[in-house]
């Protein structure tokens, strides 16, 4: 007898083990892929904080320390202080790292065409609502674990996370928006 229900689960694993196994070109990205992560989010939020950028890439601030000097030094970003507190660093890309983005960008979008070309546009709409839906679902069954069982939520995704709750109120399972950006 087929389960469909268990075929799902199957064929999702069965997706996230081929990818693993034909992962993206590194291309010719001077740095760690983490330290891609940060340039990647410093160009979608242009003049972002470092206490930002700790929540987005959800690093500990010594890690990002390290990360933000390293790419300071290749001249990828430049930090200074914010104008109206200047204990904030506000972070920004210069030209050299604007470049890198953008070519890293076109590189992982080739990537994504060549590995999907095997669908129509509209089968890669219908697999985007779709694993949106099944994620979304799975995260709201997760609000129901005991909190011993409960994993983090994965980081933010591009751009900034949804506000949360209020300084007073416990953030159990944040929600998330999709994260399949289609």
């Amino acid at each position: 007898m087929n389960n469909l229900n268990h075929d799902v689960i199957l064929a999702s694993l069965k997706l996230a083990r081929a990818m693993r196994r034909c992962p993206p070109e590194r291309g010719e990205a001077p740095f760690p892929p983490a330290v891609g992560r940060l340039l990647a989010c410093a160009a979608e939020n242009p003049g972002v904080s470092s206490r930002e950028l700790c929540e987005l890439l959800d690093v500990r601030p010594s890690s990002l320390s390290e990360m933000l000097a390293r790419a300071e030094a290749d001249g990828l970003l430049t930090r200074a202080a914010d104008e109206a507190d200047k204990r904030v660093q506000r972070i920004t890309l210069t030209e050299k790292g604007s470049r890198l983005i953008a070519d890293l960008k076109t590189a992982r979008d080739e990537d994504a065409r060549k590995k999907t070309s095997c669908l129509t546009e509209e089968e890669k709409k219908q697999f985007c609502e779709l694993c949106n839906r099944l994620s979304e679902h799975i995260e709201r069954l997760a609000l129901d674990l005991p909190e011993d069982r409960r994993m983090p939520p994965p980081p933010p995704g591009p751009g900034f996370p949804h506000p949360g709750p209020g300084p007073d109120e416990p953030r159990p399972f944040p929600p998330r928006g999709p994260r399949f950006r289609c």
